[in-house]
């Protein structure tokens, strides 16, 4: 019976970890855009088509449905322009402060960026993109 309650106790514990001390996110920059004022849409199309990164990232779980994005394609972490493609993934919807904490775990601002995309269903989303590679990936774009 103790074994239950120490269980309890550690689950507990672990959610208002994850779900109210993001101290894991990276510090939120001042060149982020602005955070919509109201629940929006998110475009998910790597890690975050993981549930589980949704939930530690967001604060809780987080329902995503299939979602197609016209016009881009994979590559690595970000997306590029291929007219003719279809990239597969996941939309979710979080409310602005849950905006914030997604602007925080992407580095919105100094890693990447948010756009406003439609998506093949004709609903908008928001879709992080990378803002610019450094290094060797920079002299091979």
């Amino acid at each position: 019976m103790i074994a239950l309650y120490v269980f309890v106790v550690l689950v507990l514990a672990a959610w208002l970890v994850i779900a109210r001390a993001p101290f894991y996110l990276p510090a939120y920059d001042e060149n982020a855009p602005p955070l919509p004022e109201e629940e929006s849409y998110v475009f998910g199309f790597a890690t975050l088509t993981n549930p589980i990164v949704r939930f530690v990232v967001v604060g809780r779980p987080v329902p995503a449905e299939d979602a197609t994005l016209r016009g881009f394609s994979r590559d690595r972490r970000d997306l590029r322009d291929a007219p003719d493609a279809l990239l597969q993934g996941v939309r979710f919807r979080v409310m602005p402060a849950e905006m914030r904490r997604l602007d925080r775990y992407e580095q919105t601002g100094r890693r990447y960026r948010r756009d406003l995309l439609p998506l093949e269903d004709g609903s908008v989303a928001w879709v992080y993109r990378l803002i610019g590679e450094t290094g060797i990936d920079a002299l091979q774009d």
